[in-house]
C-alpha cells in the first residue's frame, strides 16, 4: 500500500523551484518559466520587496530606484528563496492597474514587459485556488 500525502499548489511550485534553483544553467523551457515565475513573485511580495509591496498596495511613494534594486535582487538570487506565503499574496494581490504598470516600467526591460505582464495574469488564474489540496502519492 502506498501512502499519500496532501499537497498544494503553491507547495509544488516551491519545490519546482528548490529544483531549478539547484541547477547550474537552465538550458529547457520549462526551468526558465519556473524561473520567471519565481521571479515576478519575489520582486512582487512584501518579504523580498516590501517598498515595491508598499508602493503597489499602499499607495506609498514611488521610490524609482528602490524598485529597480529590489527587482534586480528579485531577479538575480530572491526567486531562489520564495515561500507558499509568497506565491498566495501576489496571486491573491489586487493590484491597481495604472500602479503594476508604472512598476513594470521601471522594473522590467521593455522588450520583457509584455511576456512578464501575462505571466503575472496566468499565474493569478492557474493559482487561484492554489490552497486547495491535491493528492500526491508517494511511494
Amino acid at each position: 500500500m502506498s501512502n499519500r500525502g496532501i499537497i498544494n499548489k503553491y507547495e509544488l511550485l516551491v519545490n519546482e523551484v528548490r529544483k531549478v534553483s539547484k541547477k547550474r544553467s537552465l538550458e529547457d523551457d520549462q526551468d526558465k518559466r519556473i524561473k520567471d515565475i519565481a521571479s515576478l513573485v519575489a520582486s512582487l511580495s512584501s518579504s523580498h520587496s516590501w517598498r515595491t509591496y508598499k508602493y503597489l498596495h499602499d499607495g506609498g511613494d514611488l521610490d524609482k530606484d528602490a524598485i529597480i534594486m529590489e527587482a534586480n535582487s528579485a531577479f538575480s538570487e530572491g526567486w531562489k528563496s520564495i515561500t507558499e506565503s509568497d506565491i498566495e499574496e501576489v496571486v491573491n494581490s489586487n493590484i491597481d492597474d495604472y500602479l503594476i504598470s508604472t512598476w513594470f516600467f521601471y522594473a522590467i526591460e521593455k522588450e520583457k514587459r509584455d511576456y512578464y505582464k501575462s505571466l503575472l495574469e496566468e499565474i493569478k488564474k492557474e493559482l487561484v485556488d492554489g490552497i486547495e489540496p491535491i493528492e500526491k502519492k508517494e511511494e
